[in-house]
């Protein structure tokens, strides 16, 4: 009898507005491990409702370094008037 445990899929432990009409924003955790992950990802809904879910366009953050290069980039760009 084979008793190897499922992985248990991530929670989503709070969910920001959309990011115009494609992008959603997570923040998601491990059951198991507690860990963090920023999930930003393309959600689609197929114009003949064949399939509604997100895709695996986008980026996941889950180290903290990350998150803060994000952040000093994305400062820069609002400092800047680059967009």
């Amino acid at each position: 009898m084979n008793h190897t445990k499922k992985p248990q899929k991530e929670e989503v432990i709070r969910e920001f507005p959309p990011l115009g009409s494609k992008y959603r924003v997570r923040v998601l955790e491990n059951p198991n491990t507690h860990a963090k992950t920023l999930d930003i990802r393309e959600y689609v809904v197929a114009s003949d409702n064949s399939f509604e879910g997100y895709t695996r366009r986008g980026i996941r953050l889950t180290d903290r370094a990350q998150l803060d290069l994000l952040r000093d980039i994305l400062r820069e760009i609002l400092e800047q008037s680059i967009l």
